[in-house]
């Protein structure tokens, strides 16, 4: 088989009863029949005049990604009571969830003013700030939220996060075992950890990665980074095994087409017999197809398309793909050199 360069992607939330033992029994019975939106809607209709209710809606709202139900809970909990540090937190994290970076900043600010030992408002402001990049200043705020409680997880996610920035691979992996030991199901930590080992060439990234998926079994995330470990170990099988399990539970998701096609081109070693080769070529190409069918303007799946189509002897047909190519994004240089390779020819 021809030595062509083959694109291979990588990576990378109240209730209280204060009745007697039988009450407290009727109530729980009652509380485990009702969603937690219907308990959280009829505390806000008991206490329609109480900040706290709609902060604990908003909440929920925040963890299931609603975030104009929760802008609408926390603006009544702010014009009930603008001067609890936990309300203008909320409102902040809102923002900053849905990319509104500059206006969050006041709204921590301002909840630390209220509250000095508000440490998640500290360590939301360090996360703003390890993105700017402002390294100093985001590091001084992780300290300060650990020395308030030294048993915040995010605060050692954040400075594991801060280690591998500076490119220590070694505390960044201390800081993220740490947060995984404060909150044992921290799905974000495990992935990190795998991420970190991954860098190292550590087998025990893939150990990091399962742990992960066991918190969230349909996480594409998870389930991409461990397939992509695999098959850049050499483990094929394994990596094969990943991207049809996210096409299995993800038929939609082009990546994961171009990733098990990407795997199988792996596979096609100079020692095959011919119709191995071409029968992995053959299947590539069919799961190069499946990407773009699902994404048409899929650059990188088309280009190695032409490049079957090349080593096929398909010229016309490979021209076809690079000039597609090149139309989408007119700086793509292996099209480039694609034509100018065919032109040679």
């Amino acid at each position: 088989m021809k030595q062509y360069f083959f694109i291979f992607l990588s990576f990378l939330a109240f209730t209280s009863c204060n009745s007697d033992e039988k009450a407290n029994t009727s109530n729980e019975i009652e509380n485990n029949e009702k969603s937690e939106i219907e308990i959280l809607n009829e505390a806000i209709i008991a206490q329609p005049n109480n900040y706290q209710v709609y902060i604990n809606r908003a909440d929920f709202y925040i963890k299931n990604g609603q975030f104009a139900d929760a802008k609408a809970d926390a603006d009544k909990a702010l014009k009930l009571n603008p001067n609890v540090a936990e309300v203008s937190y909320t409102k902040g994290v809102i923002l900053l969830e849905t990319g509104q970076i500059e206006p969050s900043i006041p709204f921590f600010e301002h909840a630390i003013e209220l509250d000095t030992n508000h440490a998640r408002s500290y360590l939301k402001l360090a996360y703003i700030n390890l993105a700017i990049p402002n390294y100093d200043k985001s590091i001084k705020l992780i300290n300060k939220a650990l020395r308030i409680n030294k048993f915040i997880a995010e605060g050692y996610f954040l400075k594991g996060m801060w280690y591998e920035k500076q490119g220590n691979l070694a505390l960044a992996s201390s800081s993220y075992q740490t947060a995984i030991q404060t909150r044992g199901n921290y799905y974000e930590a495990y992935i990190a950890q795998g991420i970190v080992h991954d860098k190292q060439d550590n087998p025990l990234a893939i150990d990091f990665f399962k742990s992960a998926i066991e918190l969230r079994p349909t996480s594409v995330e998870a389930w991409r980074l461990m397939g992509i470990s695999y098959k850049d170990h050499g483990q094929y099988e394994e990596a094969l095994i990943c991207f049809d399990s996210i096409i299995s539970m993800h038929p939609t998701f082009e990546v994961a087409y171009f990733d098990k096609g990407a795997t199988l081109l792996q596979l096609c070693y100079d020692n095959n017999p011919k119709e191995k080769n071409d029968s992995l070529m053959n299947e590539a190409l069919s799961l190069f197809n499946q990407a773009l069918t699902v994404n048409k303007n899929y650059v990188d799946a088309k280009y190695n398309k032409g490049l079957i189509l090349e080593e096929q002897g398909k010229l016309a047909e490979a021209r076809q793909e690079y000039k597609e190519i090149l139309e989408l994004e007119t700086n793509y240089s292996l099209a480039i050199e694609g034509l100018n390779r065919l032109d040679k020819k």
